[in-house]
């Protein structure tokens, strides 16, 4: 996007002429298009009867084409089950009372929250990108593609000269004046043209990532151009150590940088899925460094019972005259400060072992203003040798690892509103990286190949599945029975190690899913004739029926 300066009306068209020419141009954005266009069509011309069916329901929020929202939360099957919630949000979206723009944006915004609370009333914030992508389904000419906060947000920032992004309907909204005023209006009747329009800012963006690395504004801080990043991982995917998908690895690069001073993502979902290595492996690509470095890049542990700012930004010794107890993570920041050119990148492992908001709360403070500091002490340099405060560095990265079980703490809305969220729920045993060098017989492999994904389909829908983790010890357990000689038959030694590592962390209260799962994953032991691993399925299926619950240590 170098070569067009977009805050001008001149460079906006320019530039929109050169998305709109990819647009055209490009047989999986025209493919894209066309599923779009006749998804709206669909939508537009559904009756009042077939807006309130649970199909046409579950379409607009379940099999929507306007944005692939894979990583997102709970999605909203419950509601879509209730005919009297079907009815609601047919007649509470029947239509905006007026045309005027600013009315009808509050009314969008006003409907769109009303609905999320509705949807999700225990989850929190819910899924705001899953109501939004609704709402585009149903009024798509109020609403690009554009969805993810980050990305919109962004956007908006540098067209419009302001500091942050808004509202998802008033970003929507001004997005598409701003364009209607650079390129002209668009034949509402022509749903190609419509779909074409609401992917512009996508195309816009994605010109914008190629050639701007640093955030607008900042003080000097810059990320590596997208390409670097790419290329990195792809190295990685060639060495066949680790795959991560394209999608997720921009996702996290522009997420991060959406905003030109808060840097700062969260890696959630399942245990042993690449978390924390994704985050290693892009602070290495963002940083240049063929290692892991203590200079740019950092891995803080996060501890139980982190309750202040102490254990990463240290604190003053009370015992000790004119001392103060520097931590690694003080040091790094300093560092950072005295060298705000270069992007430096701490990544926070298993950072909701306590609660972030409590040991967090001086770097979000300060990472919400122009001109923050971060506090230290009340003395003077020459007394502590660690200066009493240090300004806020905007070219600090912070990325978070986070899993959810019964040893974390919750997340709160504080950390989630300054985050770009990523989840690690989806598996695929054929897709580890580790088949390629797997040692096992072809027979051998074969069969384990096929019993972790029967596993892996029987559990994954009540997330009771496992990650790359298990599968990769599944495997090296079996290669060293092969490669020592063991005299345990292949079948038991299976039968052995999935009751070790797979059925341990089974546990969960009754739902019908859940019921399902434990059905079907006794059924893919029984298929293998895995005696012990599917005796004990059974007796979590005997727990659940008599007492509503069950789990493996009891």
């Amino acid at each position: 996007m170098a070569k067009f300066d977009i805050r001008t009306a001149e460079g906006l068209r320019e530039a929109c002429r050169e998305a709109e020419r990819r647009l055209n141009s490009s047989p999986e954005l025209v493919k894209k298009i066309e599923e779009i266009a006749g998804f709206l069509q669909e939508v537009q011309k559904a009756t009042a009867d077939e807006r309130e069916s649970e199909a046409f329901q579950r379409r607009i929020w379940e099999e929507n084409p306007l944005y692939n929202l894979v990583h997102t939360r709970v999605p909203p099957s419950a509601s879509l089950t209730d005919p009297e919630f079907r009815r609601w949000f047919r007649e509470r979206t029947s239509g905006p009372y007026s045309d005027a723009t600013q009315e009808r944006v509050g009314w969008l915004d006003e409907c769109m929250r009303e609905v999320t609370k509705r949807v999700w009333p225990d989850n929190g914030r819910g899924s705001p990108r899953r109501t939004t992508r609704a709402f585009a389904a149903i009024f798509p000419h109020d609403f690009t593609t554009h969805f993810s906060p980050g990305w919109k947000g962004r956007l908006y920032v540098i067209l419009s000269g302001k500091k942050d992004g808004g509202r998802d309907a008033l970003v929507n909204r001004w997005l598409l004046d701003h364009l209607e005023e650079a390129v002209g209006p668009v034949d509402q009747g022509d749903w190609s043209a419509v779909a074409r329009r609401m992917m512009l800012p996508d195309v816009l963006f994605e010109m914008l990532s190629e050639d701007s690395p640093r955030p607008e504004g900042s003080d000097g801080s810059s990320a590596l151009g997208l390409s670097p990043i790419i290329e990195h991982f792809e190295s990685i995917r060639k060495a066949g150590s680790l795959i991560f998908e394209r999608g997720m690895v921009e996702s996290l690069h522009l997420g991060l940088w959406a905003h030109e001073r808060r840097h700062f993502g969260v890696l959630t979902g399942l245990s042993g899925t690449g978390k924390t290595q994704l985050a290693i492996e892009y602070a290495k690509a963002l940083t240049s460094q063929a290692g892991e470095s203590k200079d740019r890049v950092c891995t803080i542990a996060v501890q139980p019972g982190w309750h202040d700012p102490t254990p990463l930004l240290g604190y003053v010794n009370p015992l000790g005259e004119n001392r103060y107890v520097a931590t690694e993570f003080l040091r790094f920041l300093i560092r950072a400060t005295e060298n705000r050119s270069q992007p430096h990148v701490c990544v926070l492992d298993e950072m909701n072992l306590s609660h972030p908001e409590q040991y967090l709360a001086p770097i979000f403070s300060a990472m919400e203003l122009d001109n923050g500091t971060i506090e230290l002490h009340a003395g003077t340099r020459d007394a502590y040798g660690i200066p009493p405060s240090i300004p806020y560095p905007s070219n600090l990265v912070l990325i978070g690892t986070v899993n959810m079980d019964e040893t974390t703490m919750g997340i709160s809305d504080k950390v989630l509103d300054r985050a770009f969220t990523l989840e690690f729920w989806d598996v695929a045993v054929d897709q580890w990286p580790g088949w390629a060098g797997c040692t096992l017989h072809d027979r051998d492999k074969e069969t384990v190949r096929t019993i972790l994904g029967g596993l892996m389909d029987a559990l994954s829908p009540a997330r009771l599945h496992f990650g790359w983790r298990v599968i990769e010890e599944v495997v090296r357990f079996m290669e060293l029975r092969q490669t020592e000689g063991a005299d345990l038959p292949v079948n038991d030694a299976l039968d052995r190690v999935l009751y070790a590592k797979v059925l341990p962390k089974l546990r969960g209260d009754d739902a019908p899913r859940v019921r399902r799962a434990l059905d079907d994953c006794k059924a893919a032991l029984q298929e293998r004739n895995l005696r012990t691993s599917t005796a004990k399925v059974e007796e979590l299926i005997g727990d659940l029926e008599q007492i509503g619950s069950f789990r493996f240590w009891r």
